[in-house]
């Protein structure tokens, strides 16, 4: 029996988010969900269409809040018109979590959760891992505090992991103009096209490596909460102080330029910022250049390409031993090559067999 899954989302239907983006499988694999008796449709408003499903996928960011929580009371008038909710937690860091919403949904899907889930049952100072290690070591104070609910150990079998930002494709700003991205929205929206064939292509040029920068930093460092931006403001000003004259940290730069700066770096370094997955990770890998980023052994997410001294290569919270990290890298070339060769086949098998199965058994799970 055919089983309906209506997924509200929010204005990314307007652009190319919706079809390169997070819920981009659900156009690639329809034919396979339609195979397992599971058929989808999006939704950027609540209506009587909408409520006619079996199962109703809500993207957080498409529920009104009050203040930092959401609107129960708007969530609940969703609830009484059909109780068959999946909540999908589109925040950004693994600690800042909705748990006010567990009554109300059958399943809490989220793009990454911290690997202990007794995490959850206490509040973090600053709602995550890494603003409450700042906090307590270094004496941060933020302005104001940050609230969330804590975790009800018997919600938590209904806690999933999902997929993250990883999954979607990167337009190609290198190759492709502005008229061509609205080229690709037209015929996404109105001519049913599933091409993607402006997307990033993955690349390697390992000829010219003397010439390269020897590593390209672009983060903002403008956060409302002191601990959210203090790891990003520490690495800026290490990175300032290194001795390396052929590196980027400054300036502004276009999507094509930032891809091109990246195509010609060794290693790009980066930070967290409101969450710990960003998607500069992500087009680093593509455009071949090697990850520095923070120790990740803490967080559980899909695709996983922060695997230390395979995909990257992590440094503590501390910052210890960050310049020995980056002048091995910048030196080493075999590794270099290595963690790029890794990471880029574990987004090649995103997108082929081994991502449609996760995807497919993910959405069963799910819904059973």
């Amino acid at each position: 029996m055919k089983q309906k899954i209506n997924i509200l989302i929010n204005n990314e239907a307007l652009r190319l988010g919706l079809y390169y983006g997070f819920w981009n499988w659900f156009f690639i694999y329809k034919k396979e969900l339609l195979d397992c008796g599971i058929q989808v449709n999006f939704f950027s408003k609540l209506s009587n269409q909408f409520f006619d499903a079996d199962h109703l996928f809500l993207n957080s960011r498409s529920i009104p809040r009050v203040k930092d929580r959401i609107n129960l009371e708007y969530l609940e008038k969703i609830y009484l018109r059909n109780k068959n909710l999946y909540w999908f937690d589109m925040r950004d860091s693994a600690g800042t979590t909705q748990f006010e919403v567990l009554h109300l949904v059958k399943k809490y899907i989220k793009k990454h959760f911290y690997k202990d889930k007794k995490v959850y049952l206490d509040k973090l100072k600053g709602g995550r891992y890494y603003t409450n290690y700042y906090i307590e070591r270094y004496n941060i104070e933020d302005h104001k505090k940050y609230d969330q609910e804590v975790l009800q150990i018997k919600y938590l079998p209904k806690l999933i992991l999902g997929w993250n930002l990883g999954v979607g494709f990167f337009f190609d700003y290198i190759s492709f103009s502005k008229m061509d991205y609205y080229l690709e929205l037209f015929k996404f929206k109105f001519l049913d096209s599933k091409n993607y064939s402006m997307k990033l292509p993955q690349y390697q040029n390992w000829s010219f490596d003397n010439k390269k920068s020897d590593f390209v930093s672009l983060m903002n460092t403008n956060f409302k909460r002191e601990s959210v931006g203090f790891q990003r403001m520490r690495l800026k000003e290490i990175l300032r102080n290194t001795n390396y004259q052929n590196k980027i940290i400054e300036g502004r730069f276009s999507k094509r330029n930032y891809y091109k700066a990246l195509r010609n770096s060794k290693v790009s370094i980066g930070a967290y910022g409101w969450g710990e997955v960003c998607y500069r990770e992500f087009e680093a890998i593509n455009c071949g250049a090697a990850i520095l980023f923070p120790d990740m052994s803490r967080i559980e997410t899909w695709p996983n390409i922060y695997i230390n001294d395979e995909t990257y290569i992590a440094y503590d919270f501390d910052f210890k031993n960050i310049n020995d990290k980056i002048q091995n890298l910048v030196s080493n070339v075999s590794l270099r090559k290595r963690l790029v060769d890794n990471s880029q086949k574990i987004l090649r098998d995103m997108h082929q067999e081994i991502g449609k199965n996760y995807f497919l058994n993910k959405v069963i799970e799910i819904i059973s």
